[in-house]
């Protein structure tokens, strides 16, 4: 019977109290719901790609080769391996890299996961959906391409015959090349044809064109393959799927948005320690007669605490199953649109509840339980004449600033804000580290933008300073009749060519052939230099003096890197066309200076107009379709800032509360003695505002490594990452606490004038 006093107390304590732990319900909610949100909008991105490899029967690893190897088939053998070979031949058509990439009819490996038709077989062609609409093209029209043969080029002609989905060509973007899955009878009878060769001589030719081994099952042979064979010639790579370059940028956002668990959660479980520890201090504070008289009744010190903990078990419990709710129905449908904008990914039923969530829970209610311990010890050490007597009052000393005049003149109102700062000293730096924690949110969110932003002009402006960009249709030269043109003043030709660089680790990228002397690109090189974009030398561990490799229609080249430069959009090697003569200097585009940017526009539709050319792009639709690529960063950015701003509204909220209700005595003095509701609020205002603001410039200097740890681990493979943010951020992130600490703290100035002045005062200190 006892024991259930105690429960119904429990209800009892937060039904009289609901606005005081109303901050403590909030925190937990907003905990678990970036928890739950981010592991759901992980695992449900990690479920889809998951069941594209599966129903595609994805590889484990492929060996790369320059031609075919007998030796490594007689070695895959003889280790019992299953494996598929196949072509895997990059070729141009018109103006885009593509890869035909062949299968028979006994493929099982790597197969499409969905197609247009239904039943495949080795006579079909199926390209990408997003390929088809690029080019313009349709099911049933011909892809035109070149296939070298016996060291002549043969133009072929592939049938379209489907579209498809395939587990080595999710992304949307242009970034890598198309990806044409080519059925190994229909390319046989496209040579033959081009060639005038019977289908069975094209037979025995393509076995020397067999470059890629397709490995299911023990991945070690990889290791053993490129062990045995990496000092051929004829050997490129043998990777395990994660580390393949069709591979490497989905796996790696799966990896990122596993990642962001370990960033924001735990901020806000940081913050919801400070919020829960000085809920429980003050409801001890203010129960600590009770706690006496039920030592005096004899509860056991394990029963009484158990008892005020239950408390913030059930406030925890509610905040927890709000949270359950609403992470996995916002955080993944805001952070999921990145998905869908760079990958085609399928939709699957995915589940709605995952057993994991209750990690979250589990691990708000070890914070209540050590909060718990924490903030009870002392109250429940004290024996029951102790508790019964309660706390005596402060004994405030005279400090040395009261010898001078000037002290005398310091409003009331101040002094009563700093001598209060001085008793609640855990508080004080509650209230510090509270605020600290949601400024760094909101710089980290106003800075990922600014980053973005920065890298953009910093490119568009400075280093490539261009007003209208060309594609070609055709590799000749275009530049004397762009230059002809009136009202251009610059043109500089580029050939863009798909690789794979090399260092320590090997990535897909993009080989710039620039010209002898440049008009528009201006960073600084010679027939000499070798430039390297930012983000692909981070990516393959390259700096300024290193050797790399890059590999080009299967040739393997060797460049000293001489300058790192920070591209934001133009990822790459860079070389002057007179560097590397092995290579073709067939321009692909060109950038163009114009006189007046208001000519932008009209430039553009009369470079168009010239026969061979694709596309003219002035920069500011290239910096519209920039904002589209990263508008998920953005989306991103956006969810940031506004959880940050509703963790510094719980938290301070949940101070300013606290603070008004142990200042009743204090506010019913003042009223008593003559000072103004003004006067009165004043006190409380000015101590959370000081606070607010010394938390808020500490937050600052947080904000840049937390924007750098964010980043990091959101990396976009079209774009690199130039951290920067603006003194502006920096400005708006102090209006905004500062702000939402003021508009808190007058509303609870506004209810000073409901402290009962008698009943305030009538107790016993």
């Amino acid at each position: 019977m006892v024991r259930h006093v105690l429960n119904v107390k429990v209800l009892r304590e937060i039904k009289n109290n609901f606005k005081t732990y109303l901050s403590v319900i909030l925190i937990a909610a907003l905990a678990v719901t970036l928890f739950t949100g981010i592991f759901a909008n992980y695992k449900n991105f990690n479920d889809r790609l998951e069941h594209i490899y599966q129903e595609a029967n994805m590889c484990d690893g492929i060996i790369m080769l320059k031609n075919y190897d007998g030796t490594i088939e007689e070695d895959l053998k003889n280790e019992n391996i299953y494996f598929e070979k196949r072509i895997y031949y990059p070729t141009k058509y018109e103006n885009n890299n593509i890869y035909l990439v062949t299968f028979d009819d006994h493929s099982k490996l790597n197969q499409p996961y969905s197609n247009s038709v239904g039943t495949i077989d080795s006579s079909m062609v199926f390209v990408d959906a997003n390929f088809l609409n690029r080019n313009h093209l349709s099911i049933g029209d011909e892809i035109h391409c070149e296939f070298s043969l016996l060291a002549e080029k043969l133009n072929i002609d592939l049938k379209i015959n489907g579209t498809m989905t395939h587990p080595e060509s999710l992304e949307n973007s242009t970034y890598n090349p198309a990806f044409i899955y080519v059925g190994y009878q229909a390319l046989r009878d496209a040579i033959s044809k081009s060639a005038y060769l019977n289908p069975f001589v094209v037979d025995e030719l393509l076995k020397f064109y067999t470059n890629q081994f397709l490995i299911k099952g023990d991945i070690k042979i990889l290791f053993k393959i490129k062990e045995n064979h990496s000092q051929k010639d004829t050997f490129i790579y043998a990777l395990k799927r994660s580390d393949l370059p069709s591979n490497m940028t989905v796996d790696a956002d799966v990896n990122q948005a596993k990642q962001l668990i370990y960033i924001f959660p735990v901020i806000f479980y940081l913050v919801a320690v400070l919020i829960i520890l000085t809920s429980i201090s003050q409801l001890i504070h203010k129960e600590s007669k009770n706690i006496g008289i039920l030592k005096a009744l004899g509860f056991s010190k394990k029963e009484i605490l158990f008892h005020y903990m239950k408390i913030f078990i059930v406030l925890g419990l509610i905040g927890s199953f709000i949270g359950m709710i609403l992470g996995p129905i916002i955080v993944p449908n805001v952070m999921g649109h990145k998905y869908d904008i760079l990958y085609q990914l399928p939709e699957i039923k995915l589940p709605f509840l995952r057993i994991e969530y209750g990690i979250s829970i589990l691990i708000l209610l070890c914070i209540i339980v050590f909060t718990s311990l924490f903030a009870c010890y002392g109250a429940m050490n004290q024996v029951p004449a102790s508790s019964l007597r309660g706390e005596n009052a402060v004994k405030m000393k005279v400090t040395f600033l009261s010898k001078y005049k000037v002290f005398s003149k310091i409003p009331l109102s101040f002094l009563m804000a700093f001598r209060n700062m001085k008793r609640k000293i855990s508080r004080t730096l509650m209230v510090i580290l509270g605020v600290l924690g949601c400024s760094a949110l909101l710089v980290c969110g106003f800075g990922i933008e600014d980053t973005i932003n920065y890298g953009l002009d910093l490119e568009l402006d400075d280093l490539i300073p261009y007003d209208v960009t060309v594609s070609y249709a055709t590799y000749h030269t275009k530049e004397e009749s762009i230059k002809q043109i009136k009202g251009v003043s610059g043109v500089d030709e580029y050939a863009k060519y798909s690789i794979s660089v090399e260092k320590d680790s090997l990535i897909s990228s993009y080989l710039f052939l620039l010209p002898d002397k440049a008009q528009i690109f201006h960073p600084a090189y010679t027939t000499q230099s070798c430039l390297l974009s930012t983000k692909v030398a981070e990516e393959i561990g390259a700096k300024i003096g290193d050797a790399i490799h890059f590999i080009y229609n299967g040739k393997r080249y060797e460049f000293i890197v001489t300058d790192i430069i920070d591209f934001c959009l133009s990822q790459g090697v860079f070389l002057s066309k007179e560097a590397i003569k092995t290579i073709e200097f067939a321009p692909t585009g060109a950038w163009i200076k114009t006189t007046q940017k208001e000519l932008n526009a009209e430039v553009a539709s009369s470079i168009e107009a010239i026969s061979g050319i694709s596309t003219a792009t002035t920069i500011e639709d290239m910096r519209f379709h920039a904002n589209e690529t990263i508008s998920s960063i953005k989306v991103m950015t956006w969810t940031v800032k506004i959880f940050a701003i509703l963790l510094a509204v719980v938290v301070l909220y949940n101070l300013a509360l606290l603070n008004f209700k142990e200042r009743f005595k204090d506010i019913a003095t003042l009223k008593v003695l003559g000072f103004s509701r003004l006067e009165v609020a004043a006190s409380f205002i000015i101590e959370i505002l000081f606070l607010t603001f010394v938390g808020a410039i500490i937050g600052l200097f947080l904000g840049y490594p937390l924007l750098v740890a964010v980043l990091s681990i959101n990396e976009n493979p079209l774009l690199s990452y130039i951290y920067h943010i603006n003194w502006s951020s920096y400005i708006i992130t102090v209006l905004i606490t500062c702000g939402s600490s003021l508009l808190i703290n007058l509303i609870f100035a506004y209810l000073t004038h409901k402290v009962e002045m008698v009943e305030s005062l009538k107790s016993v200190e």
